[in-house]
């Protein structure tokens, strides 16, 4: 582990984010060497985004407990997030979500858990922050445990829609940007 690593995994004082942290880390070196990409470290861009020490591949990290998950492509953008499913995500809805996605509503809390990890997968993979779950980020509606959905994007010079992949195992879901 170099210095920089070791200073990035210090950050964090709670033993279970340095797993975490570890965890993430262990999987983006698996997959690196799997693209046959020489893993030198992870760095912060201008954004406190995640990349690649000497390498152009683009990167997203994501972890909660006692999982970790990576997303890389050679070419394109791209966003991860896991969850795990609680209550807490009830009490927050309102911040995160629009008038129009809280009328969706269902009362699922797995459907809010979509929601909150699909907009923060779009949102990584915006990558520039500033950007309001609430304003700029829009899912549209979809049935219960979908695969794939559909999410906006619509701030400032950018107006998208990506499709996401959903991944529901125990009390957690998983999504990621797809292109």
């Amino acid at each position: 582990m170099t210095e920089n690593q070791l200073e990035q995994l210090s950050n964090s004082t709670h033993p279970q984010k340095q797993i975490e942290w570890l965890a993430s880390r262990t999987c983006l070196k698996f997959a690196c060497g799997e693209m046959g990409i020489n893993f030198l470290g992870v760095e912060k861009d201008e954004f406190s985004n995640p990349c690649l020490v000497n390498h152009s591949a683009n990167i997203s990290i994501t972890h909660s407990e006692k999982f970790a998950a990576i997303s890389i492509d050679l070419k394109n953008d791209v966003g991860i997030d896991i969850e795990k499913i609680s209550n807490k995500l009830e009490r927050v809805a309102s911040r995160f979500l629009s008038k129009k996605e809280l009328d969706n509503l269902d009362g699922n809390t797995f459907q809010l858990g979509v929601y909150w990890c699909a907009k923060e997968s779009l949102y990584k993979w915006y990558g520039k922050k500033r950007m309001s779950l609430r304003e700029h980020i829009y899912i549209r509606p979809f049935v219960p445990m979908a695969k794939t959905i559909k999410g906006e994007i619509d701030y400032e010079q950018i107006k998208t829609c990506l499709d996401l992949n959903v991944y529901y195992f125990e009390d957690y879901i998983l999504t990621v940007t797809i292109q």
